[in-house]
């Protein structure tokens, strides 16, 4: 298994082919591959809004300091974090990093 969540953010990263996202997404076992194929996404279920929130937070400030940013939807009791690289029309490196970091952060 290998940790990204120390890994470095690139600019001008490429887009990762089928493949190589799917092994990938081997070290990642919570996340998925979304529907459009071009993003990655994570869904939680909580007992409140408050942590629904709290990790919406979480994922903002993380993407804040690193300066790659997810698309992030919450609501009383669930929070979805979808991670993709526009720029590159599909999952970059930095999109798996991403979510490594924030795996790492919630323990």
């Amino acid at each position: 298994m290998t940790d990204r969540s120390k890994d470095k953010i690139v600019d001008g990263a490429a887009a990762l082919s089928p493949e190589e996202l799917r092994k990938a997404l081997a070290d990642l076992p919570e996340w998925c591959m979304a529907e459009d194929g071009k993003s990655i996404q994570r869904e939680w279920r909580f007992k409140n809004f408050r942590q629904a929130a709290q990790l919406a937070n979480l994922a903002a400030w993380q993407a804040e300091a690193a300066g790659h940013h997810p698309d992030i939807v919450f609501g009383w009791g669930h929070a979805r974090v979808t991670y993709a690289t526009h720029s590159a029309g599909g999952v970059t490196m930095n999109d798996l990093i991403m979510a490594a970091r924030l795996d790492a952060a919630l323990g």
